[in-house]
């Protein structure tokens, strides 16, 4: 999906959902960085000192899901909503590197503003 206002991220293991992970191993990644803070069982927000950030745990098969409060102990998809803006993009995408890195799983940007779709964000394109 593509949008003027906001980026939308994926980080999973490929492109077809393969790999499945605890959701409580991907709370506790997304927790270690100190960015986020758990709002319910599979959703996440920003800390104080984070942008604005809604991050959301899934089991999908296609990528495609409907985000309910129903537990669910594996996932395959870190779904991401976050604000767009030349001045934090960076601060957001080493972010998902730093979890995508500890998951052993890729950060993906839905679609740039090129429209490609599923662009794998380059690790060595974002060290700062």
């Amino acid at each position: 999906m593509w949008s003027d206002r906001y980026n939308y991220y994926n980080i999973k293991s490929d492109r077809e959902y393969s790999q499945k992970v605890e959701t409580e191993t991907a709370i506790g990644v997304l927790l270690q960085t100190g960015n986020f803070v758990q709002d319910d069982n599979k959703t996440l927000s920003n800390a104080d000192h984070f942008p604005w950030i809604n991050i959301t745990l899934v089991e999908t098969k296609d990528g495609d899901f409907v985000s309910s409060t129903k537990k669910i102990d594996l996932i395959n998809l870190i779904a991401i909503v976050c604000a767009k803006g030349t001045d934090i993009d960076q601060i957001y995408t080493n972010a998902l590197l730093e979890v995508a890195e500890k998951l052993n799983w890729k950060p993906y940007l839905e679609a740039d503003d090129e429209g490609n779709q599923d662009v794998i964000i380059n690790p060595l394109l974002n060290k700062t």
